[in-house]
């Protein structure tokens, strides 16, 4: 009796033992093959990184701007190259000498010097993107505030209102009422040129401004109530309280 539960108690134990070996052979198992798979998609995610570079560099070397903004993300996400911001942008510029609007776009993004930033910005307007002009506009305002720009004596001539005509003339409204506001007392008539464009567009600063000169004949030959009651009206249907 006694040795028969003795040979039980070694059978479980064995039983036991073999139990934990199988166990810890799995998880090794389990280990190994998630090693395996990992090193094979790392290995897959590297030759496709590979092949997307390689791709991108032949069509950014022969001119072509989708393979130069193309190498702009790889080098800003870091895909299969360090992460270089500086490469980026250079590679966005690229692009954008090429005529790409999201190539300007993206190299005015991620540019930080104010200057370079309006360069790509004066370019990206020059693609017949309003917003850009904008945006360039803005900070042409920007830096000759700061004295990192000098301002041409003629007020037409400065970077600021160029972008800003550039913007009105690609139906950019803002850019439009931007530039009318700035010219009321410099230019009344370029002014009322500005402006009106601006409340064709349905900006309704732009139809309240041109109300305001209107009535005084201010930039016109002479005083007009009626247009001028009318641009107030449009105003003021548009949503600007003070029209009402």
């Amino acid at each position: 009796m006694r040795v028969a539960l003795a040979i039980a108690v070694i059978l479980s134990l064995c039983a036991c033992g073999n139990a934990e070996e199988k166990k810890k052979q799995k998880e090794q198992d389990t280990k190994a093959m998630m090693e395996a798979e990992t090193k094979a998609r790392d290995e897959l995610e590297a030759k496709e990184a590979k092949a997307a570079i390689d791709g991108a560099t032949a069509q950014c070397d022969a001119k072509k701007a989708e393979g130069c903004l193309a190498l702009g993300r790889i080098h800003f996400d870091g895909k299969g190259v360090p992460k270089d911001a500086k490469a980026a942008a250079g590679f966005f510029e690229k692009a954008c000498t090429l005529k790409s609007k999201d190539g300007c776009r993206m190299w005015a993004q991620h540019e930080t010097d104010g200057k370079t930033k309006l360069k790509a910005l004066s370019a990206l307007c020059d693609t017949g993107d309003a917003d850009g002009c904008i945006q360039g506009g803005a900070l042409a305002d920007e830096l000759v505030k700061a004295g990192q720009m000098e301002e041409p004596k003629k007020l037409t001539d400065r970077p600021a209102l160029v972008l800003l005509m550039k913007a009105c003339n690609l139906g950019g409204a803002i850019g439009c009422t931007a530039r009318g506001v700035a010219l009321i007392n410099a230019d009344p008539t370029l002014a009322v040129e500005a402006l009106t464009k601006g409340c064709d567009l349905g900006e309704p600063t732009a139809c309240f401004q041109l109300s305001v000169m209107l009535a005084e004949g201010k930039g016109v030959k002479k005083k007009d109530p009626d247009k001028a009651a009318a641009a107030k009206k449009k105003a003021c249907d548009a949503g600007l309280k003070d029209a009402c």
